[in-house]
């Protein structure tokens, strides 16, 4: 039996070898349908056995980058397009669109990458969901705790009546168990805020009281925690205002405006953080101003460049500082020109 006719039984018979293909009269056309199908691990693995030695090996190495520069295109679009799908809830599409496009390419790295960033995202907005769902039956629950109250104190037990209590202690014996155990987890990950408005909402089911006792220690440890972490809070902001004191450098400014958006989500009601965000933001305001005039004295001076890079500081930290940008765009010229200047040959 001569080897052409071997290799064609062989192909016959394991359909699909990318070695077998590379032996093909009409490989140019393979390639070139495969690349329509977007079966680009197929064509470029058949392409990886094509040898120097090969008639058409110059053709199939340019196939070959053109099908890699397909290949590149074809996976950011199915990581755009996914994205997109998944920002407008089509969680499904969008992880089937990846999975179709890891079918087809050589090196699913960078789509596994985005699918298990995508999984991330979507388990945590599932959970998010979950969440609200428990809180809403709380909720719910808990206005109906009152009327339920009431009627158990006026049915007997043999007595039938359209309403299942038992029923309901039960629904809100099981959603009290679900709330604790967030709770707790929430308690665990320093989630406090969250933790006490969950071990509330469990408080009012009226839970029995060995979860009651439970849900109460945890309050405590929250409260003994909240105090010490805003001890440490307000200790830190205090040795910034003492730097601050001593001077307005661009790192100390960044640091109090990172601090006072920190400190705005975490303020609530609290009088101190309150007042500590009003000092920090009248030290900025001050560095600021004091900066923004230093550069004026330092262009004056033909000093343009260090001026620019303070003004370009500046605007990172306040954007909407009155001036600056024209301050900004006059320098930026006055820059450009004598960069035009210097390069300019001399006339002999």
């Amino acid at each position: 039996m001569n080897i052409r006719l071997f290799l064609i039984l062989l192909s016959i018979s394991l359909s699909g070898c990318s070695l077998i293909y590379s032996y093909s009269d009409d490989l140019s056309q393979r390639i070139d349908k495969w690349t329509d199908e977007k079966k680009y691990n197929v064509a470029l693995d058949t392409i990886s056995y094509i040898k120097p030695s090969h008639k058409y090996y110059r053709i199939i190495q340019r196939k070959k980058n053109e099908i890699l520069k397909l290949v590149a295109v074809y996976e950011n679009t199915a990581i755009e397009s996914s994205s997109q799908l998944a920002e407008h809830g089509n969680w499904l599409k969008a992880f089937n669109l990846l999975d179709e496009v890891a079918e087809n390419i050589p090196d699913t790295s960078k789509i596994e990458k985005h699918h298990a960033k995508l999984l991330l995202k979507r388990n945590k907005l599932i959970k998010s969901y979950e969440n609200d769902i428990l809180s809403s039956q709380a909720v719910y629950l808990a206005k109906k705790m009152v009327l339920y109250e009431k009627i158990n104190k006026m049915v007997r037990k043999n007595e039938t009546n359209e309403l299942d209590i038992e029923k309901f202690d039960r629904s809100r014996h099981e959603t009290s168990l679900r709330l604790t155990k967030r709770g707790e987890l929430q308690f665990k990950k320093k989630e406090y805020d969250n933790a006490l408005t969950t071990i509330d909402l469990a408080l009012k089911l009226k839970p029995d009281e060995d979860i009651v006792l439970h849900l109460n220690i945890i309050k405590k440890s929250i409260t003994k925690a909240t105090k010490l972490k805003k001890s440490t809070y307000v200790k830190e902001i205090k040795t910034l205002i003492s730097k601050l004191s001593q001077g307005y450098s661009h790192a100390i400014l960044k640091e109090t405006k990172e601090k006072i958006i920190w400190l705005d989500k975490i303020k609530g009601n609290e009088k101190v953080y309150l007042k500590l965000i009003d000092i920090l933001k009248k030290h900025l305001a001050a560095g600021t101003k004091q900066r923004f005039a230093a550069a004026r004295k330092l262009y004056s001076k033909g000093k343009t460049q260090d001026a620019l890079s303070i003004w370009l500081e500046l605007k990172k930290l306040d954007p909407e500082y009155p001036k600056l940008q024209s301050h900004i765009s006059r320098a930026e010229k006055v820059l450009n020109k004598l960069k035009i200047l210097s390069n300019k040959p001399e006339h002999k």
